[in-house]
């Protein structure tokens, strides 16, 4: 430990006085020696590092401390995590610790992963690469960087990237180092590579291809001690400041603890020592060794459930006693409470999965390896965890600012031979190879990737950028033919590609095709994209027989059923096209076909058929069909087996985010501007591709729908912001709420003695008297908030483009001056327009709008006076009837809505078909995106012209 800083290192004021961000003691500064190495390496003043220590040693403030210095000197911040969760612990981390530098706008800090993308306010966005913090997935953010490629120069971005090891994993390092490859080639203001488990020589090969200064130091800052206990032998390790590793080995002692149950039961009864964290290996485990614990331990303390959480009654009663489970198939919510409850000390014992050791910090006193061993499906056999892996979950024990002078882990071997491969994983002194990132069976999507990021269009030349890899560097070292061997498969995935529709040769330049760029930027396979396509074509009228109206006709329940069903069966849960990204749980697939009355009635337009012959989608998609139609827990938990809702919700994200990049991609290829021989073949009948365009809208609807668990006309409610934590109702609570039918903005915001009791009944008003009032006062705040918040954002960005006094008018103006605000903005963005509503016309629509050489839009504009008041369906429907009075009925009709549009008006007017609706923030958006040059004419009027409810968030950003 270091109780002073170096000379020049660098720290601004910000840093130097605030105490999250400078430690003290004593009122003396209290650095780690790697943070005082890292600071002494330039940190804080811009330099490029990569920091190799253990993970005691405070890595994650040396990132602050670069992200401080990046703020002060006015540039951009790329965080990279490696998994959703850390992404949304250091999202909250970084508006804790820097909101109030960037004045509290809320927009700047952006949160983007594979599930959704949303500034601090939690609003969503399309734009992540415009926030001045962006804390991102590695895979997340190679995406946004597939729009249009990498800017070419990026030498005003900060970028930290935590768990930099990622690169060798052999499942996601290929698009981690390809990531790093495209930063590479475009520079960057700084980089700082964070790390717990990398080897000496592992860090110096990654620190000399980026170019960065390596500051390693394997000691950890506090004591630990791990012991492997055996019937023979009990050998330890004691890592400390300060001095090498010390070993022990000697004989057991009588009567011992040898059994994992029994250990955990003596560390518990040590106050030291708790809490004490159980690794276990399969999730089984956390459920049968946490009851058994439970068994003698009597009730203890009483827990506070936060509002509106839907906690399994299994684990409220263990942690009465002071015990807990962790693991992926717990809900996030019930995660969240568990983590929150270890933080504030109320448990004693929890039994997790590594889903705890991924990089969280918990005060934990001691840990117990209740097992090691993995089943290894490919071979049959229980296998070591590998040293990598054991090295960080053992690291969660003994973390600076945790209780106690030391750290105490324990495992047990059967004998001899278990105890020889157990000392080898208890060496931290020494870390396993990485693997290679990048091997020739990935080049498939890196190609895409590639392409899209515009730094190459030939054969030779994405060789060439391959070549320039890590792998490709480490494989020149073992192969004395160096990487010559990966051409030809090269050339197999090139090929592949061009048969796929994704690429075309043209001499021997490489073009990508509008669906290649939609595959590259959705992450999906290639595959994946043509087998939803041709489902699409194929029963595009049966699904749009399925949409709502206001006749009461449609099933989106059944819609959504199927198409969940079809990304269960999709390639990216195969082997079509290379790995499966994504896996369905085997408790879903593994118990026998159950009865499935759903599938059975849309047999025949389901997108896999026979649908009996893949059990995982099959049972898969009833589960689901419970999840978004509404159903409660149990009723869920009680369909398929012996899963659970956390395993319901994760099915739940990864359906989402397939049909999530669908909609991009169908989107993309059905767009107006595109040619007839641009498209997909199976799209090239112009009859098709409307009715598959009709669907983009409704299908992005229905993701979301699936995501959040709910029907789709309380979906809006999940919106509300109740101004306290937590900002957002709960999916029970909202389920509460249509339950007693109020689903309508009206019903929420009714002040009237009827409509206040059904809310409180609904609420539960004894548990949570004020529930009710927040419910009804964020209805009535329902999008002014969003208004006003989008208004101040925009007029700081109309103000660099000379156009505050046209934001400034759309969002003010109401009736007659809301026409003129209207052609004031295409003016100002020399769209061409006729108004054509005046006196004497009656019903006609109020302007003819003409972008490039496209069918005119015909527009409406409605507005109303209150900022609380909504357009109704009739009146966003009018538009319609009116364009048949020009003799218009084939064209394209548009509502603009001031301020908002009732918010069941979404889900009904998808089926009208040459209907999109808009609201005045959202066309805002839109105007500002077109005269800032990031977003098309063409793809402003494709985003016009999508049948359905216009949003910002699906708005495309070019750079």
């Amino acid at each position: 430990m270091k109780s002073t800083l170096p000379p020049n290192h660098g720290l601004n004021g910000e840093v130097l006085d605030n105490p999250l961000l400078l430690p003290q003691e004593n009122n003396q500064p209290s650095l780690t020696d790697v943070q005082f190495d890292s600071l002494v390496a330039g940190v804080a003043r811009g330099q490029d590092i990569l920091v190799s220590a253990p993970t005691s040693t405070g890595k994650t403030l040396i990132g602050w401390w670069g992200v401080s210095a990046a703020l002060a000197a006015g540039h951009n911040i790329v965080y990279l995590v490696s998994y959703r969760a850390l992404a949304h612990q250091k999202f909250e981390e970084a508006q804790h610790l820097f909101l109030d530098a960037l004045q509290g706008d809320h927009s700047s800090i952006v949160c983007a992963t594979g599930d959704s993308v949303e500034d601090a306010s939690g609003r969503k966005t399309s734009a992540p690469l415009a926030a001045r913090i962006l804390i991102a997935t590695y895979e997340k953010f190679l995406g946004c960087l597939s729009i249009g490629g990498p800017p070419r120069d990026l030498t005003d971005t900060c970028f930290v990237c935590d768990e930099v090891q990622l690169i060798g994993d052999k499942t996601r390092g290929q698009k981690v180092e390809l990531l790093l490859t495209l930063l590479k080639r475009s520079g960057w203001g700084q980089l700082i590579g964070l790390s717990a488990v990398l080897s000496e020589a592992d860090a110096k090969t990654i620190a000399d291809w980026l170019e960065l200064t390596l500051v390693r130091n394997p000691n950890r800052e506090k004591r630990l001690t791990i012991e492997c206990r055996s019937p023979e032998r009990i050998v330890s390790v004691t890592s400390a400041p300060n001095f090498d590793p010390s070993w022990n080995d000697q004989p057991t002692p009588p009567r011992l603890n040898i059994v994992p149950a029994k250990i955990v039961t003596e560390l518990a009864s040590i106050t030291g020592r708790r809490p004490v964290i159980v690794f276990c290996m399969k999730v089984d485990e956390t459920f049968e060794l946490a009851n058994q614990a439970a068994t003698n331990r009597p009730i203890t303390r009483k827990v506070s459930l936060p509002l509106g959480l839907d906690l399994d009654a299994a684990l409220l009663d263990l942690l009465c006693k002071g015990i807990a489970y962790h693991n992926a198939e717990l809900s996030e919510e019930e995660r969240l409470f568990v983590e929150n409850q270890l933080a504030d000390g109320h448990v004693d014992i929890v039994f997790a999965t590594s889903t705890l050791a991924a990089g969280v910090n918990f005060p934990l006193g001691s840990a117990v390896f209740a097992s090691w061993k993995r089943w290894n499906f490919e071979r049959g056999r229980h296998e070591p965890i590998s040293r990598a892996e054991f090295q960080n979950m053992a690291g969660r024990v003994g973390r600076m600012g945790q209780i106690g002078d030391d750290g105490r882990v324990i495992l047990s071997a059967n004998n001899a031979s278990d105890r020889q491969i157990a000392v080898r994983l208890m060496d931290l002194a020494t870390q396993d190879e990485l693997g290679s990132g990048i091997v020739p069976d990935d080049f498939g999507p890196l190609i895409l990737q590639i392409l899209a990021g515009k730094l190459c269009n030939r054969r030779d030349e994405a060789f060439a950028l391959l070549s320039s890899t890590l792998s490709a560097a480490r494989e020149i070292t073992r192969n004395a033919s160096g990487v010559v061997h990966w051409r030809p498969h090269l050339d197999a995935h090139i090929n592949r590609l061009i048969e796929l529709g994704c690429i075309i040769e043209s001499g021997e330049t490489l073009i990508l095709t509008t669906l290649g760029e939609g595959v590259a930027r959705s992450g999906l396979k290639p595959e994946t994209a043509i087998y939803f396509i041709r489902g699409l074509a194929r029963f595009s009228q049966s699904l749009l027989g399925l949409l709502p109206s206001v006749a009461g006709n449609g099933n989106e329940d059944d819609l959504a059923f199927i198409l969940a069903h079809a990304a269960l069966a999709s390639p990216e849960f195969n082997l079509e096209g290379g790995r499966p990204t994504r896996y369905i749980n085997w408790r879903v697939s593994a118990p026998r076909l159950i009865n499935n009355p759903i599938a059975r009635r849309l047999a025949q337009i389901l997108f896999a058929q026979p649908w009996m012959g893949d059990v995982g989608a099959a049972n898969g998609a009833l589960l689901l069909s419970g999840w978004f139609s509404g159903a409660s827990r149990r009723e869920i938990e009680a369909q398929v087996g012996s899963v659970r809702l956390g395993t319901v919700q994760a099915m739940a994200r990864d359906v989402s985010w397939i049909l999530m990049g669908i909609t991009e991609i169908v989107s993309a290829v059905t767009a107006p501007a595109l040619a007839e021989e641009g498209k997909p073949e199976l799209l090239r009948d112009p009859a098709i591709s409307g009715a598959v365009r009709q669907l983009v809208r409704a299908i992005r609807r229905q993701a979301t729908r699936v995501n959040a668990g709910l029907p789709s006309d309380i979906l809006w409610a999940s919106e509300l912001d109740l101004q306290q934590r937590p900002r957002r109702l709960s999916r029970s609570q909202l389920l509460a709420l249509h339950g007693r039918g109020l689903v309508r903005a009206i019903d929420l915001m009714d002040g009237a003695a009827a409509a206040e009791t059904a809310r409180r009944e609904a609420l539960d008003a004894v548990l949570n008297p004020r529930l009710a009032n927040l419910v009804r006062d964020a209805a009535r705040r329902w999008k002014a908030n969003d208004r006003e918040y989008c208004k101040r954002i925009h007029l700081r960005r109309a103000a660099l483009v000379n156009g505050t006094e046209v934001i400034e008018a759309l969002y003010s103006a109401r009736g007659d001056a809301f026409e003129t605000a209207f052609s004031s903005l295409l003016t100002f963005l020399t769209i061409p327009h006729e108004q054509i509503d005046s006196p004497g016309r009656v019903a006609h629509p109020d302007f003819l709008v003409t972008i490039e050489s496209f069918p005119s839009i015909v527009v409406e504009l409605k507005t109303k006076v209150s900022e609380s008041d909504v357009v109704s369906f009739n009146a966003a429907t009018e538009v319609l009837g009116a364009s048949e009075l020009l003799g218009l009925r084939d064209h394209p009709c548009l509502t603009v809505c001031n301020p908002a549009v009732e918010p069941s008006v979404p889900r009904l007017i998808e089926a009208c078909g040459r209907l999109c609706v808009l609201e005045v923030c959202d066309l805002a958006e839109a105007a500002l995106r077109v005269s800032e040059g990031v977003l098309s004419r063409d793809a402003l009027y494709n985003w016009l012209t999508t049948p359905g409810i216009a949003l910002r968030e699906d708005l495309p950003h070019l750079r």
